[in-house]
């Protein structure tokens, strides 16, 4: 990897972890497909997880207070329970199809979320919470999205300090887990290690501003920008989907 190719990487995850300080998630969403118009998926999804763990441990520590147990349990355990036939996917093959009804997906979820922005939360069906959860377990493992358990989260957080607390955690708890399979399966290559040197610093000054800029928002924009950002998502996998197909 040349000098050009690791300041364009800088340049990229700075971009993507402004997001992440502003909403608490996005930045595989901005920096995946930005990073993908240089570097095959089996060096992105790997290189980004150690810059992940550290990014989601200091945003969990920012808002342990609003931190919950019993909201953040259950959804870890089928994630993490969802990564391992990702990987596996990954190792072996990622058919974009499966990228395609992942973005499509993602955006029905996005505007179901709009629609319902001044109902009252409730709790989902455990079932279904357990299903969605082992799927973006599942999506995580593959291509390093870890979005549709963020429908969950949203619904049931408390506020977005909360919302960003359990959602962190989650990430984090399945980034250490995703690094263990990754390092198990001999998945990191020395592309892999370059593309976390050079991210390293812009994921911690993008994170920075992000966090900046958030004091200024105000809780009903903070939540629409977490809506936007998540159907934002969607559309960026469908489109890289596309691109693979044709």
């Amino acid at each position: 990897m040349n000098g050009g190719l690791m300041v364009y990487c800088f340049a990229s995850v700075l971009v993507a972890s402004i997001c992440k300080g502003m909403v608490g998630f996005g930045d595989p969403l901005i920096s995946g497909p930005l990073l993908s118009m240089a570097l095959p998926n089996r060096v992105i999804t790997p290189g980004q997880v150690p810059v992940s763990l550290l990014l989601n441990s200091k945003m969990v520590w920012q808002n342990r207070r609003h931190f919950s147990w019993r909201l953040v349990l259950p959804v870890s355990v089928f994630v993490l329970l969802g990564i391992l036939p990702g990987v596996f996917l990954l190792r072996y093959g990622s058919p974009a199809i499966l990228k395609l009804g992942l973005g499509a997906v993602i955006i029905l979820s996005g505007i179901e979320m709009l629609t319902r922005e001044s109902a009252k939360k409730r709790k989902p069906n455990p079932v279904v919470r357990s299903a969605v959860s082992f799927l973006s377990g599942l999506t995580a493992g593959l291509f390093g999205i870890n979005l549709l358990v963020l429908a969950y989260l949203h619904r049931v957080s408390e506020n977005r300090e909360g919302f960003r607390s359990n959602v962190c955690f989650v990430f984090l708890l399945e980034c250490a887990f995703r690094l263990a399979v990754y390092l198990w399966n001999g998945m990191y290559t020395r592309e892999c290690l370059m593309l976390t040197l050079a991210a390293l610093p812009g994921a911690f000054l993008g994170i920075a501003i992000g966090t900046r800029l958030d004091r200024h928002i105000s809780d009903r924009t903070a939540d629409r920008l977490v809506i936007f950002v998540f159907i934002a998502g969607g559309v960026s996998t469908v489109v890289k989907a596309l691109l693979e197909l044709f």
